[in-house]
């Protein structure tokens, strides 16, 4: 059985997470991305539970509803 980690890695992990996201802001890494400003669809719109289901029937261009064409 392995032994547990010691109790400062996940701190020290954090830590140095931390350290190169900050890094990054202020090297401006994060400037300029795709959609910035622009609303996000998977925050803005309503909860919906099926939503991977949906989003593969899109990907796929099939209908989301039996009735708009799955074959039986």
């Amino acid at each position: 059985m392995s032994e547990p980690a010691p109790l400062g890695s996940e701190r020290a992990l954090r830590i140095v997470a931390d350290n190169k996201i900050h890094a990054a802001i202020h090297a401006g890494e994060f400037d300029n991305l795709p959609g910035l400003g622009k609303p996000s669809p998977l925050i803005d719109a309503p909860y919906d539970p099926f939503w991977w289901i949906r989003s593969k029937l899109r990907d796929e261009q099939l209908p989301a509803d039996p009735r708009d064409g799955w074959a039986r």
